[in-house]
């Protein structure tokens, strides 16, 4: 892009390269789906099962994961950024990525260690030139918008989760991993709900609430709020987690877990009870638009995650640890990047349709499958089912192919819009 074309920077570049992020998502969602409606029970009776895994990690890194990287391209001209990325690096970072995602499915869900530590080698490309781009961007913007110290946290989520996912899947790859590893999932897992996905969700939410839906936008005040109990929850369970794999010995770190998992406890407090009762109280105002409803679901399913957590945590019940990871994944964040996807983000890129009646009906049917989707995953796990485990896999595969359907059709529509030249 040549510094004598700020027209197209600012429009073309962020289109560019968010495009094949936002294509993939629904995608992965189908083959999620596809491949819970063929494994069925064995995918959702523990969190330990590789092909529960495998499953895992293609809604986190196909579905979210996609949505969060292309979303960022997209809010970043909208979040007080002067700077865009090159589309070029971008697209070295999908396919990085994607190439990533395929090695590291295949490999869990096979027991393949050369699958594994390619996917290691592809997604630590992916990882080193997003978080290089996208913090020079961040660098250069100014501090005082809040949507630049959103993104600034989202990015140091992304980046710790990255490091401690990295390091575990080492040891999918056969490498000896000592230490607490069921507590380093735990970490990784709640460090990219929180700092990485709930991050984006409240860079979005600064950008969405007024632009998508006329609502009003988060109080300075508030926002910092958020984004500092947010810090104080992720990093100190990472240098913990650090700490003892270098310097304590591994029959001496039984001390850890409940300390690391305690320290928690302000992220989840800011991203699962606060930001979503804010955005709620904004959202009251704000105009029934194509992914409202996705919002107003995934922020209300915000604090039964907090409450179904912390029950699984002090009962140490696997059926509900279980349900904790689907209520966060499919349930909060699912929704709410689904909604991302049905109104936020293609507005972002110039979404100009002529019939938002329509294209709400549309998005609430994308809400509806969703739901059900959600609802029969929650019944499978619970009562430990095949058939209901294959009618949810079913469901999702429904649910990512209508998503993609909508999603397509807003794309088209922004493509044709004269106002917004791609």
């Amino acid at each position: 892009m040549n510094a004598a074309e700020p027209g197209e920077d600012r429009q073309g570049s962020p289109r560019i390269a968010s495009l094949p992020f936002f294509y993939t998502a629904p995608v992965a969602m189908m083959i999620a789906g596809g491949l819970l409606a063929t494994w069925g029970a064995l995918a959702l009776t523990t969190p330990w099962s590789s092909l529960t895994l495998a499953l895992t990690h293609v809604l986190t890194l196909g579905f979210l994961t996609m949505t969060g990287l292309g979303g960022f391209y997209a809010l970043a001209p909208g979040s007080g950024l002067a700077a865009t990325v090159q589309p070029r690096s971008a697209h070295i970072v999908y396919y990085s990525l994607l190439s990533g995602v395929i090695g590291l499915v295949w490999g869990t869900a096979g027991a393949l260690s050369t699958p594994v530590f390619v996917a290691i080698g592809t997604v630590g490309v992916a990882v080193v030139v997003f978080l290089f781009q996208a913090g020079r961007v961040v660098k250069r913007g100014d501090s005082r918008h809040g949507g630049v110290r959103a993104l600034r946290l989202a990015l140091w989520g992304f980046g710790l989760a990255s490091f401690l996912g990295v390091w575990l899947a080492h040891g999918h790859g056969g490498m000896r991993f000592p230490g607490l590893r069921s507590l380093w999932m735990q970490v990784h897992f709640c460090i990219a709900l929180l700092g990485w996905l709930g991050g984006m969700l409240v860079a979005s939410s600064f950008v969405a609430l007024p632009g998508s839906f006329g609502a009003p936008a988060l109080s300075s005040r508030n926002l910092d709020i958020v984004l500092w109990l947010t810090a104080a929850g992720i990093f100190p369970p990472f240098v913990l987690l650090l700490y003892g794999y270098f310097f304590v010995p591994s029959e001496a770190q039984g001390w850890i877990e409940p300390w690391a998992i305690g320290l928690l406890v302000p992220a989840m407090v800011a991203i699962w009870l606060v930001h979503p009762a804010l955005c709620l109280f904004s959202l009251r105002s704000g105009r029934r638009l194509p992914g409202f409803r996705h919002w107003q679901s995934g922020l209300l399913l915000a604090p039964l995650v907090f409450a179904v957590g912390l029950a699984a945590w002090l009962q140490q019940d696997v059926r509900l640890g279980m349900l904790f990871g689907w209520l966060a994944i499919f349930g909060w964040a699912g929704t709410l990047f689904s909604g991302l996807l049905v109104g936020t983000l293609p507005g972002l890129l110039g979404q100009g349709a002529s019939e938002p009646e329509e294209l709400e009906g549309a998005a609430r049917i994308a809400l509806l499958l969703h739901r059900a989707a959600l609802f029969a995953g929650a019944v499978a796990i619970l009562t430990q089912t095949d058939a209901w485990c294959r009618l949810t896999g079913g469901l999702i595969a429904v649910d990512g192919a209508w998503l993609l359907f909508v999603l397509t059709r807003l794309l088209l529509a922004s493509r044709s819009d004269p106002a917004h030249p791609s």
